[in-house]
């Protein structure tokens, strides 16, 4: 899932993998998703053309919900949301 856009994921989901096209690092905090790690999850960078990545380790299975987060590498009014559907 692109970390400035969002997207969707299954329920029961227990890990999200994000992807980072920017070249600094981007740490993803406010998420309110039930089962969303304390310490705020850090995706790094792109090298070169390669997309950075980094997976969330969710601490129960995702449930039903829109649930948005914050991630400090984006330059978007709006939040993107996470989709469990």
């Amino acid at each position: 899932m692109d970390v400035c856009a969002g997207g969707k994921v299954s329920p029961g989901a227990t890990s999200i993998t994000f992807t980072n096209n920017h070249p600094e690092q981007c740490t993803i905090t406010s998420c309110d998703m039930p089962g969303w790690p304390t310490t705020d999850p850090v995706i790094s960078g792109r090298q070169n053309s390669n997309p950075g990545t980094g997976t969330v380790d969710l601490t129960q299975p995702a449930s039903v919900g829109t649930y948005t987060y914050i991630p400090n590498c984006c330059r978007k009014k709006t939040n993107p949301t996470i989709k469990v559907q």
